[in-house]
């Protein structure tokens, strides 16, 4: 292991595989617990997962290569802009209905240059 990624592990810059935080808890004699590399107890710093009740699930996708702190953030993202169509839908309704009725009994404006 180089000491350039134990440094960003111990920043809390990246996180290490399963394999990797096992070696590094075999090296230090258990003095630093592979399940706290991992995220799975409270010696780690949790900023970088708000979103987790389920650590072992979030270890789990993490070993596999899966962000799930992206994920998470990329579900709220998308949540939050589907709510904010939404609201402006609901906002609008009104002008949509008013402009429904004014097609309906007047047509398109470009009605009259159309060849078919």
């Amino acid at each position: 292991m180089q000491k350039g990624f134990l440094s960003e592990i111990e920043r809390g810059l990246k996180r290490p595989s399963v394999e990797a935080a096992r070696r590094i808890e075999a090296a230090t004699n258990g003095e630093v617990t592979a399940a706290e590399l991992l995220g799975l107890s409270s010696g780690v710093r949790e900023e970088g997962a708000p979103f987790f009740t389920e650590r072992d699930l979030a270890a789990e996708a993490r070993a596999l290569g899966i962000d799930p702190d992206a994920i998470a953030r990329k579900a709220v993202e998308d949540a939050v802009k589907r709510a904010r169509i939404d609201a402006w839908i609901d906002e609008n309704r009104e002008a949509f209905a008013t402009n429904a009725r004014d097609v309906e009994e007047n047509g398109l404006w470009c009605d009259r240059y159309r060849q078919f």
